[in-house]
């Protein structure tokens, strides 16, 4: 006997009017497969937080999917967003990258006409600052985000902000590491949610002035996987 059963297709992107996510606040976002994340993303399949605690069964969905081109994943999420209200700030990849430039200035475009509705900031971190532009995010409030201070300088030098993952906090404000001014991140510290804050919602400020954002090694089970990498890497250039 045979039975006929139904064949769930996983999407590669999910968006969010108004994401429940504490960190974030009600703010719009957006949730691609982690196949548009560059290969050479020191915490892919190896303590990236949205791979453990609630995000961890949305990416495992996501990464179900059969779609596993960049580009066109990317073309799903610019459809995506054009449907989204425009009420809101937008966070781009709560899990997820564009590591292409291709796929970048697709986003770059839809984050436009998305900012045109409502007035409101479209803004990512991406571990592809290497080889993708910084033009091609156009109005993105965009930071690189990096694991050393001597890719803070390389990520500045390609016009990027940046935004640095450390083992532990030396202190809860502003402080110098190896040259470079970290700001820890005030939802960690503080509790202040990220459409509250808005130090990364300008990142061409954070770059003027030299500012970069510094987040604690986090993600439920990944902490400490994460902190022994970073304690592994040499710091300076």
């Amino acid at each position: 006997m045979t039975t006929n059963q139904a064949v769930r297709i996983e999407p590669a992107v999910i968006v969010k009017e108004t994401t429940e996510n504490r960190k974030l606040g009600p703010v719009s976002a957006t949730y691609a497969s982690q196949w548009t994340c560059p290969r050479t993303c020191p915490w892919l399949h190896a303590g990236c937080y949205a791979e453990s605690g609630p995000a961890g069964y949305v990416t495992h969905r996501l990464n179900g999917s059969n779609t596993r081109n960049a580009l066109t994943i990317a073309r799903q999420e610019a459809r995506l967003i054009d449907g989204l209200t425009g009420d809101r700030h937008l966070r781009l990849h709560v899990v997820g990258d564009a590591r292409t430039d291709s796929s970048a200035r697709v986003l770059a475009d839809a984050s436009k006409r998305y900012m045109r509705r409502g007035g409101h900031t479209v803004w990512t971190y991406t571990h592809a600052w290497s080889t993708v532009k910084r033009s091609s995010w156009g109005r993105v409030s965009v930071l690189a985000s990096v694991e050393s201070t001597a890719d803070v300088r390389a990520a500045h030098e390609r016009g990027y902000a940046t935004a640095i993952v450390v083992p532990a906090f030396t202190q809860d404000s502003a402080y110098d590491l190896d040259g470079v001014k970290v700001i820890p991140c005030p939802y960690q510290t503080r509790g202040v949610q990220c459409r509250d804050c808005g130090l990364c919602l300008n990142a061409d400020r954070l770059k003027r002035d030299g500012l970069t954002i510094g987040f604690a090694a986090h993600g439920r089970g990944a902490a400490g996987m994460v902190r022994r990498t970073l304690l592994s890497l040499p710091t300076t250039s």
